[in-house]
């Protein structure tokens, strides 16, 4: 019989029964203020964060390839040049070492017309020195 009856109530060990959900009063306003003070609060410590903005500026260099040096893919990071395009330059370089000046890249077969144009503030010929 007792079994039966707790059953009934919600708890089958005392009888009593509770809401699905148990809320303490207030719980709602305990939390906005907490949340308020974990949001406000650092800003007022000794070592809390500060807000400011910093200008940081860095002079870039662009990319600059010794066309002697370089490995295929270096070359393949210009635009139009892809892994056979940068595979054909090297080859190029390789046999008609050294080179001259860079329109002698020209003669590179598969380059696109006006390529080179585009691609001299990027590339640099150095010459050799050779010792005594």
């Amino acid at each position: 019989m007792r079994e039966k009856a707790g059953l009934e109530s919600g708890n089958r060990f005392t009888g009593w029964s509770f809401p699905a959900r148990f809320e303490p009063p207030g719980a709602e306003i305990a939390l906005i203020v907490l949340s308020v003070l974990i949001l406000v609060l650092p800003a007022f410590t000794p070592d809390g964060p500060e807000a400011r903005v910093v200008s940081v500026v860095r002079e870039v260099k662009p990319l600059v390839i010794e066309v002697e040096k370089a490995a295929w893919y270096d070359w393949a990071l210009l635009e139009g040049i892809g892994e056979v395009r940068a595979r054909r330059i090297v080859d190029f370089v390789n046999r008609n070492r050294p080179l001259k000046n860079l329109d002698q890249l020209n003669e590179v077969p598969g380059l696109p017309r006006g390529w080179l144009d585009k691609a001299k503030p990027f590339i640099e010929l150095r010459a050799e020195v050779s010792g005594p």
